[in-house]
């Protein structure tokens, strides 16, 4: 497959009836992820870089090209812009080879060079095998994964995603992630969502909004492991634990301090790259001496804080370093006497510690 475009974006723009007043700078080559609440203005941006909202000050300008004034907005076809929802909304009465040709047929290709680009990109996110199928045959995974190919048959110059994988569920997401890590490598893109994975295994730098305007953007690791707006800090429920690779299942998270996990088959550790651990705070217990019996992760801890949340209780520990969630009953918290100061373990089995390449 040839090399697409690639052109940086500039966003510094205000849609006064919105409430929205966006800076934002995008490098070539650089997938931003955009978060923050209902209403902050996500999809405002987004629809400013696709030409769908208008600004009443400010521009947007894509690869040093004028896109949006308040004087002029060229047309969305003419922004070399693809925009991909949580919806794949193929066109039911067209095969699935023919859905994601329609675009470089709409650009002014020939049937057969736009099958041959529809079939390459096809390939590439895994579903040539249902080139002759219509939508209604495919699965939800699949369909998305057909939508993918389709946006990026038009070759774009800025891929634009507005919660792509929300539709779907935790083992289809999964399988969907990993190919839109692949597809986006080295492209332009803004990708809006809610999922902390999907910062990690997609994004290479990250942008919160607040009321209207960004208020933190810079690269992912630094933003989520050291949070300086509340949003993104509540966004961490996972705990993400960065470090360095020193064996295929091992991250080394602070000098001298190793979790053992399971790799990620599709994300797998590279030695003495960066990598990162995810594990659920339901999968942490808490002890007052170091726990012995099956194989586990055994780490010093100091207990921070106490949040009841319903059922459970947070229990929020420092760990080499990196603060931990653990989630507890009420009943294990009062029996352990835990309290804001307290000296404890926190073990954690290997098999429920996933560890991701970067």
């Amino acid at each position: 497959m040839g090399c697409d475009p690639v052109s940086s974006l500039a966003v510094h723009a205000a849609i006064a009836s919105r409430g929205v007043a966006l800076d934002l700078e995008v490098a070539e080559g650089s997938v931003v992820a955009l978060v923050g609440p209902n209403g902050a203005g996500k999809s405002s941006l987004l629809h400013l870089v696709a030409g769908l909202a208008k600004p009443s000050s400010g521009e947007v300008r894509i690869g040093g090209r004028e896109a949006s004034t308040p004087d002029h907005c060229l047309p969305t076809h003419r922004r070399r812009v693809a925009l991909l929802t949580q919806r794949a909304t193929l066109f039911p009465h067209l095969s699935v080879l023919e859905n994601v040709a329609f675009g470089p047929r709409a650009a002014g290709n020939s049937p057969a060079a736009a099958r041959t680009r529809a079939l390459t990109e096809l390939e590439a996110v895994g579903c040539a095998e249902f080139a002759s199928r219509r939508p209604d045959a495919l699965s939800g995974g699949q369909a998305q994964r057909v939508a993918i190919a389709r946006a990026l048959a038009t070759e774009p110059e800025v891929v634009l995603l507005d919660e792509p994988l929300a539709g779907l569920d935790v083992a289809v997401a999964a399988e969907v992630r990993h190919t839109l890590a692949a597809r986006l490598r080295g492209r332009t893109a803004l990708l809006v969502t809610h999922e902390v994975l999907d910062l990690w295994t997609i994004a290479d730098r990250l942008a919160v909004l607040t009321a209207g305007k960004v208020v933190e953007s810079g690269p992912v690791a630094e933003l989520l492991t050291r949070p300086a707006s509340p949003f993104l800090a509540r966004l961490g429920g996972t705990n993400l634990i960065a470090g360095a690779a020193v064996g295929t299942d091992l991250l080394e998270v602070s000098p001298g301090v190793v979790l053992r996990g399971l790799a990620d088959p599709e994300q797998p550790l590279a030695v003495g790259a960066a990598g990162l651990a995810s594990i659920q705070p339901e999968a942490i217990s808490v002890h007052l001496t170091a726990p012995g019996g099956s194989p586990r992760n055994t780490l010093a801890a100091q207990v921070t804080g106490i949040e009841p949340r319903g059922q459970v209780v947070r229990v929020h520990l420092a760990v080499a370093g990196h603060e931990l969630l653990a989630d507890l009953t009420a009943m294990s918290v009062a029996e352990l006497d835990l309290r804001p100061g307290a000296h404890v373990w926190a073990a954690v089995k290997a098999t429920q510690v996933r560890l991701y390449g970067r």
